[in-house]
């Protein structure tokens, strides 16, 4: 099942199938010659027909064993922290619509400019190199005329 749909063709879906049955049979043949070697090496088998031949590899399987467990435990404590230190919160809403005059002060105009701003349907925004609006054209749009909107600053001639 993929977690992200979009729309694919049925040829990269079908070659998305075949490397990934590739890639687990590879997988599946390395483990399984690995298994191999480990139980029937005819050095090990000769010097000690005992299963204690499998003791140092099953030493080094349980070291890797805690380290991921530690790994998982320390990921837990996380999580669990986040989720007391969060509590209650939910990230994932819109922050909402700004306030009128905070939206305002934000791009030093006034109110009544930016209830313009807000009613025309084709404006051009100059701004300076700070970032900052330098001119608002309104020479796209017929119904408002260039005087709605006086120049705060002097754009600079290039």
């Amino acid at each position: 099942m993929m977690i992200v749909k979009t729309p694919r063709s049925l040829l990269a879906s079908a070659l998305d199938v075949l490397l990934t049955a590739l890639a687990w049979a590879a997988f599946g043949f390395l483990f399984v010659s690995g298994v191999h070697a480990v139980v029937w090496n005819p050095a090990h088998a000769a010097a000690d027909p005992s299963i204690s031949r499998l003791l140092p590899d099953a030493q080094a399987l349980l070291a890797y064993a805690l380290i991921a467990a530690c790994i998982g435990l320390l990921l837990s404590a996380w999580a669990c922290y986040n989720a007391l230190r969060f509590c209650g919160m939910d990230r994932r809403k819109p922050p909402g619509e700004p306030q009128s005059d905070t939206l305002a002060g934000h791009f030093d105009i006034s109110l009544s400019q930016l209830q313009v701003l807000r009613a025309s349907r084709t404006i051009l925004i100059h701004h300076t190199d700070e970032g900052r609006i330098s001119m608002i054209d309104f020479a796209h749009d017929p119904a408002f005329n260039r005087d709605v909107i006086p120049q705060k600053r002097q754009m600079k001639q290039i």
